[in-house]
């Protein structure tokens, strides 16, 4: 038996490791498409594919402590869009497009989404996860039908393809994500941030967990937060025969201080009115 402390940065870094190994992920980068949505969940998934951090925009909706918002890349990019370009198929361009192990220049999502089939895969990193493993992720483009996310699970409906979702244990809500939905509307009202809705999400959940047992051993949360830079962490019990846990445990190790890189987040405040239509992840 081991136990271990991962802060909320150190498991997105575990949980990367465990969807970058995953079957569908490791063919689809030797034959296929693998489209990764930028965020602080899928920032090492790019890097286990190329072996580097990813240059310019790598979040795009932040929950920062002034409220939900936009990195300052991700503000950029949509002012840059001009009024009324809001269909997601259309003007999203931010997403991480490899084509048989390749990274691609920058397509519509669109664009991506007509090409892939049921043997490629979509990671998308959430915001929510319930007692019962169902997961939501936040969006604010009312006029977008969910979102990015809202056109990739219609995508996904039609063509059958993987749906990976990376998500950390400090995203645990004590509700369903059905009820917590029905609360998160876009409506008139006030909000620290900009408005946002959670959207219901199906695909292949992977958190701390589902990680470590892919990994060859028990996995059993038995704390959650601290303090000094162990905000938001989880404290988990290892099991399993002697050697596993050996393994895995040294492999936390290397894994013990990983921080994202320098994150902006705009300071004036008209940078968080509704009318930018930002995807949190």
């Amino acid at each position: 038996m081991v136990e271990v402390v991962l802060t909320p940065t150190e498991s997105k870094k575990l949980i990367a490791k465990a969807v970058f190994n995953r079957s569908c992920v490791q063919k689809a980068l030797k034959k296929g498409i693998v489209a990764i949505h930028p965020s602080s969940s899928t920032i090492y998934i790019y890097e286990a594919i190329t072996g580097t951090m990813p240059e310019g925009l790598w979040v795009c909706g932040v929950v920062s402590s002034k409220g939900l918002c936009g990195s300052n890349q991700a503000v950029a990019m949509i002012k840059s869009r001009g009024p009324g370009a809001h269909n997601p198929l259309e003007v999203s361009k931010e997403t991480w497009f490899f084509k048989n192990g390749k990274l691609q220049a920058p397509e519509p999502l669109g664009v991506i989404l007509d090409q892939m089939t049921e043997a490629d895969v979509y990671i998308k990193g959430s915001n929510a996860l319930d007692p019962q493993g169902n997961v939501g992720v936040l969006f604010a483009n009312p006029a977008g039908g969910g979102g990015t996310i809202g056109k990739v699970m219609a995508a996904k409906r039609q063509k059958g393809f993987h749906v990976i979702l990376p998500i950390g244990l400090e995203k645990l809500i004590p509700i369903s994500i059905k009820q917590a939905s029905r609360a998160a509307k876009f409506r008139k009202g006030e909000a620290m941030g900009i408005p946002s809705g959670l959207i219901p999400v199906t695909g292949e959940k992977i958190d701390e967990i589902d990680a470590l047992k892919s990994f060859g051993v028990t996995a059993t949360p038995f704390a959650a937060g601290g303090l000094a830079g162990a905000e938001g962490a989880v404290s988990i019990v290892l099991e399993g025969d002697e050697t596993s846990v050996h393994q895995v445990f040294q492999m936390i190790k290397t894994i013990k201080g990983t921080q994202l890189p320098v994150l902006e987040v705009p300071d004036s405040q008209s940078a968080y009115y509704p009318t930018l239509a930002i995807e949190h992840s």
